[in-house]
């Protein structure tokens, strides 16, 4: 279980920030880390980002920074993984926009992160926006990545939903209405009137109760719970609809889609070689999507089973390939974004000190500029660390990140396209069986039963 604070910074960061690094909690800083800046100089790196913000106009409201706590009950997990799973949080709160500075503490019973973090972004020079609706989002962050490493979840999400009872027995699968949902949908998909579905309910083994208000009470329920009680889709009214709608499923495939439709008449005029039987069948349905589908039939020669498994397979592998390339991208885009924002301090900072050869007591300039020396310093080791030993201009950084967003854009657009691919091929999919059934019919005789 993780606890989440947040308040902002508003006179220091440095003392802030010195007091999260101190090294006797943070095991001789061993857990302290950052993104985007030095712990060192952050302050420093803080200060720049901002007044940048500033000159373009972006810097609103006098918050320096925000300090975010995270604290895990005692003993739940060790200071590494309190360390790792705090960076995790910090990383999906923030986006790579802003810089922070996170350290664990491990001088008290409960581990906890301290997360420090600019509240100017150097990605977009905006003020980061604290109020109950981001820290609803923090805390739905936060309880995910508990939940996927087997921790408690506990904090408040914003979104509305059950009592606390109902809620608790609804995650243990024990609720009477979440019960009672799945057995009035089973009813439903196996019933075409609604005696068959009252049938179908008591053989489930619930009691009814019929009269003003249709009502179920299963075996060991205390009370009846009424249908009305259960949602709009599960009016009485609602009901009758869904089951009017199954009694036309009795005449075709069960649950066939329009698109499997398409494919079964299609794919049958394509392997039978029935151009005339395809021309009359478009005549009577939507020509223009007949006529699309039966290229995609024809051109990719998805003409049997194995062809169209191998087509399906095909396209989930171009989606997941999609996907990780978007994510090596978006990974990149973070670093060249921090490149960028360290060659852009890094030049003010190397001005400041060449400007030093025309100062008139040298000693006495650089005292002055202490702070700009400090940073020299520290950019310069951070961006050998990232592989740069020689600064690029800024148009080349600028082209790099341009090229790389415009990449990605094409990648998520392909994506999206393969997705809505992937959708048409799973409806396919579900009623292929249906498609083999009816694949040795003539096209007569899919008119006739049509």
């Amino acid at each position: 279980m993780a606890y989440i604070k947040i308040f902002p910074i508003k006179v220091t960061d440095k003392k802030a920030l010195d007091y999260i690094t101190n090294p006797d909690k943070t095991d001789e800083k061993l857990l302290v880390s950052s993104f985007g800046c030095s712990p060192e100089t952050a302050d420093l790196e803080f200060a720049l980002t901002r007044e940048t913000a500033k000159n373009n106009g972006m810097d609103k409201g006098d918050n320096l920074a925000f300090h975010l706590i995270q604290s895990f009950k005692p003993g739940e997990v060790d200071a590494e993984t309190a360390h790792r799973l705090g960076q995790q949080f910090a990383d999906e709160v923030l986006k790579g926009k802003y810089e922070y500075v996170i350290s664990t503490h491990v001088d008290k019973d409960h581990i906890h992160n301290h997360i420090i973090f600019n509240a100017a972004s150097f990605v977009t020079n905006h003020k980061y926006v604290s109020n109950k609706r981001s820290y609803h989002k923090i805390c739905r962050i936060s309880n995910r990545i508990c939940q996927e490493n087997g921790l408690a979840t506990s904090m408040p999400t914003g979104e509305k939903g059950k009592s606390y009872k109902e809620n608790m027995e609804y995650h243990r699968g024990t609720s009477w209405k979440a019960k009672l949902r799945v057995s009035i949908d089973k009813a439903i998909w196996s019933s075409i009137n609604y005696e068959e579905f009252l049938q179908q309910m008591q053989l489930a083994g619930y009691e009814i109760r019929q009269g003003k208000n249709l009502s179920f009470r299963a075996p060991e329920q205390k009370n009846f719970t009424y249908m009305k009680s259960l949602g709009s889709y599960y009016t009485e009214e609602n009901v009758r609809l869904r089951l009017e709608k199954n009694r036309y499923k009795t005449k075709s495939p069960k649950n066939l889609s329009r698109e499997a439709r398409l494919y079964i008449n299609i794919s049958t005029y394509v392997t039978t070689g029935n151009r005339e039987g395809f021309e009359r069948w478009a005549k009577l349905n939507n020509l223009k999507e007949a006529a699309k589908t039966f290229n995609y039939l024809s051109e990719n020669n998805l003409l049997n089973y194995e062809d169209f498994q191998q087509h399906i397979s095909d396209v989930e592998n171009s989606i997941k390939a999609a996907d990780q390339r978007i994510q090596e991208i978006s990974t990149e885009l973070t670093t060249q974004k921090v490149i960028q924002k360290h060659c852009d301090s890094y030049r003010l900072c190397r001005k400041v000190i060449e400007d030093a050869k025309s100062a008139p007591n040298p000693t006495a300039y650089r005292s002055r500029h202490q702070a700009e020396y400090q940073l020299h310093d520290s950019l310069k080791k951070e961006l050998q660390d990232l592989g740069i030993t020689k600064i690029p201009s800024s148009e080349k950084i600028q082209k790099r990140i341009d090229n790389l967003e415009s990449e990605q854009a094409t990648t998520i657009r392909e994506k999206q396209e393969l997705q809505k691919k992937q959708k048409i091929l799973n409806v396919i999919q579900q009623n292929f069986s249906s498609l083999l059934d009816f694949s040795h019919l003539s096209s007569h005789e899919y008119a006739h039963t049509l």
